[in-house]
């Protein structure tokens, strides 16, 4: 694909969108596992079966439970769009993309439109390959509809309506698009988004076992079509969810997410790792880490980390509409973090802040005092404090909400070795400086 990167500030401005993933084949897309200190995702792929070096599928896992965690906008959606196109092959997964950000509404998602909208994005997956399923295999899932959706009053109305819209298909056409009205329906319908949950958790055990047989049934059409080896379900978006959300999500609705069985990779935010031994045990689970910039007890810049960065920022903005890369590019990449969203955010910023038709220093130095005042008014005293006894000292620092709060919210970073760091543009506030000072006396 032919791509040149935005060549005045206008078209920089135009095309930013910082919380956009980049999807395969995309020519702005940066690999950065050398940058994050050498990562590799042999801690997600071997529960697979695959072979890290080759890629090539050792064994066909029945069942797998796994967490993407990371940063929010450390590059997870990104990786997992790569992983996800890696991992589609005849000779290793028929992969099942779904984007919760997309299809539900992510300020209120519970295991029970997660399921449905994979039930979805299964059958609809299938008819787009050309793929049939004999109707046998099709039956328990419509008598789940027929007996626990139609045949409820409180929804009567409103499965008649998704069936009557379906009606002129049969087998996998028709049952995608009931199951596409009910998905539909957790995004849009409030009137009976509550309902709907209630009586999926009600009739849960039928519903797995149902869409078990389906997934089963998938499996070996899909095999025989020479499509993939086994089913993998890749799950997006769930690392937005409140903490609150995530707790129930991850660990108290976690039976019934694990009664479907097939292979699954839900996106995770980093703080659930601390939670208690619980997600460890539950789930097998991967850290995408920040792109490292320097060492925890050394300022050198690492050239891996701001090669990386500066390769992330020219595809975004033509290295000519800056005035120095020293200056100004590398000032903007250190106040990032390393966090690639950020630097866009802040690149963002300068394009929102420049007087000219160039980025200078002192438009990079105005971006991260915006960047810093959106901190600034949602820290409060003790997160300060907190903040830089982590900075300050080598020992571990307690696993208790607060400390999660500051991960959940990126006032705290994480970095590969597993070493964390506050936020650079947070150290420039006066609060901070102020609880630095103390500390001196």
């Amino acid at each position: 694909m032919d791509y040149s990167p935005p060549e005045n500030i206008w078209d920089v401005g135009k095309n930013i969108a910082y919380d956009e993933p980049l999807k395969k084949d995309d020519p702005r897309y940066v690999a950065t596992e050398s940058a994050r200190g050498n990562v590799n995702f042999s801690k997600l792929l071997k529960p697979l079966g695959i072979n890290p070096r080759t890629w090539e599928l050792m064994f066909e896992p029945d069942r797998t439970y796994s967490l993407f965690c990371g940063h929010r906008g450390c590059g997870k959606s990104t990786e997992l769009w790569q992983l996800a196109d890696k991992l589609h092959n005849p000779q290793r997964f028929f992969v099942v993309f779904l984007d919760t950000l997309v299809e539900l509404d992510p300020n209120s998602i519970e295991y029970s439109e997660i399921l449905m909208a994979l039930a979805k994005q299964l059958l609809e997956r299938l008819n787009d390959e050309a793929i049939e399923l004999p109707p046998v295999f099709l039956a328990n899932l419509t008598k789940w509809f027929d007996e626990k959706i139609e045949q409820n009053e409180a929804v009567k109305t409103f499965a008649a309506e998704i069936k009557a819209g379906a009606q002129a298909d049969t087998g996998l056409p028709f049952l995608g698009k009931l199951f596409a009205g009910i998905t539909n329906s957790f995004k849009t319908n409030t009137t009976h988004k509550e309902q709907l949950r209630r009586i999926i958790k009600n009739s849960f055990s039928q519903f797995a076992a149902a869409f078990n047989q389906l997934i089963r049934a998938a499996e070996e059409e899909v095999g025989k079509k020479n499509k993939g080896r086994r089913i993998l379900f890749i799950i997006d978006g769930t690392d937005r969810l409140s903490d609150t959300d995530s707790r129930r999500f991850f660990i108290h609705d976690v039976h019934q997410l694990q009664q479907v069985e097939s292979n699954f990779i839900y996106c995770a935010p980093i703080h659930m790792l601390l939670k208690s031994n619980e997600v460890q045990q539950l789930f097998n689970h991967f850290i995408l880490p920040m792109i490292k910039l320097n060492e925890r007890s050394d300022e050198n810049p690492i050239k891996e980390g701001y090669a990386a960065l500066r390769q992330l920022i020219y595809l975004r903005a033509d290295r000519a509409l800056f005035d120095s890369e020293k200056d100004t590019v590398d000032y903007l990449i250190r106040y990032s973090g390393g966090n690639p969203r950020e630097l866009l955010k802040l690149l963002h910023y300068c394009y929102q802040l420049a007087d000219g038709e160039l980025f200078d220093r002192l438009t990079a130095e105005k971006a991260v005092k915006e960047l810093a005042t959106d901190y600034r008014r949602i820290l409060n005293a003790e997160d300060y404090k907190l903040l830089h006894e982590v900075d300050c000292t080598d020992q571990e620092m307690p696993n208790d909400e607060h400390t999660r709060r500051l991960l959940y919210n990126i006032f705290l970073l994480e970095y590969n070795s597993y070493w964390w760091q506050s936020h650079p543009v947070i150290r420039t506030l006066p609060a901070y400086k102020k609880c630095a000072n103390e500390a001196k006396k």
